[in-house]
């Protein structure tokens, strides 16, 4: 029993006549006789009993229209996903993490995805350094690919994931508008004596602060809401010390409310920015695309190579 033939018996089982049904069919009611013949013979069954209520169901064929029907539902089913599967869509959604450092790259890379991909399915956690580690670790195909700063533990699992290098991150303090530091070119440790700080509550985030030699500051807050952190910067009540491109292009830092200035304690601070993904990722094409938005993202935004 094909699609066709599928598409004959509910019609008219609907329509409870033959005639009527290869009218709205735009084929012959001979066509349709003939189709419900083939599967009668096939089955061995009666499909239909003519009475004067019309083409009836028999018990059997109640059994078998059932079955037709349900049958119907798979194949648009089967069809829709195929359709959406050539116009660059996914069935299942595509699982992308990554840490707030990658939160607001993240975001426009997504964006961006969806404005060429408008059905795509996405599933974006953010979330901490240590708890996507752990994820990635535990359980390989949790994501379809993670955004983290370098992890060198990740070297003995490499024969289940790709690792790629995406950036050496410079480091950068955020000032809010009516900071005394915000004409400064670029800000070293004396410069921040007197500065509250405010901290995100990860691992990696407080070992920035001490690379920075910040770590003996008062602090202000410490939290793992990127928007409380930002709040606070914006208001003047404490600094941030972040990647280079960790606000490019954010509404803050387009509107003048947050100034982000380069750190130098004598030289540039920087730590690795990584892209890690299971290998069979490597063969989804959606994935790739992301992974070149974002590439092309912090490309265009690294606000430290002008100044040499």
């Amino acid at each position: 029993m094909n699609l066709e033939q599928i598409d004959y018996l509910l019609e008219v089982a609907k329509e409870k006549s033959i005639r009527k049904a290869a009218d709205k069919l735009h084929i012959t009611p001979s066509a349709i006789s003939q189709s419900i013949l083939q599967i009668e013979a096939t089955l061995g069954v009666t499909i239909f009993r003519r009475s004067n209520k019309g083409t009836i169901p028999t018990s059997e064929g109640s059994i078998v229209l059932k079955q037709a029907f349900e049958l119907q539902c798979k194949f648009k089913e089967l069809y829709e996903g195929v359709k959406g599967i050539a116009q660059g869509s996914l069935s299942v959604p595509l699982r992308i993490a990554f840490t707030p450092t990658f939160g607001n790259v993240g975001y426009n890379a997504f964006m961006a995805l969806k404005a060429e991909h408008k059905e795509l399915k996405v599933e974006i956690q953010e979330g901490m350094h240590e708890d996507i580690m752990e994820t990635i670790i535990k359980n390989n195909g949790a994501f379809d690919i993670a955004f983290i700063v370098e992890n060198r533990n990740l070297y003995a699992y490499d024969d289940l994931f790709h690792i790629e290098p995406l950036y050496s991150s410079y480091v950068c303090v955020a000032v809010g508008k009516n900071s005394s530091l915000r004409s400064k070119k670029f800000l070293t440790t004396a410069d921040l004596t007197n500065e509250s700080i405010a901290i995100f509550e990860t691992a990696t985030h407080r070992e920035l602060v001490k690379k920075t030699g910040l770590e003996d500051n008062s602090v202000f807050v410490t939290s793992n809401n990127s928007f409380l952190i930002r709040k606070v910067v914006k208001d003047g009540h404490a600094i941030c010390v972040l990647d280079d491109f960790s606000l490019m292009n954010h509404p803050d830092t387009l509107n003048g409310e947050i100034i982000v200035l380069p750190f130098r304690n004598p030289h540039y601070i920087y730590r690795e920015m990584w892209a890690v993904y299971p290998k069979e990722s490597a063969k989804n094409e959606n994935v790739m695309n992301y992974l070149n938005t974002v590439k092309n993202l912090i490309r265009q935004g690294c606000p430290l190579e002008a100044l040499g």
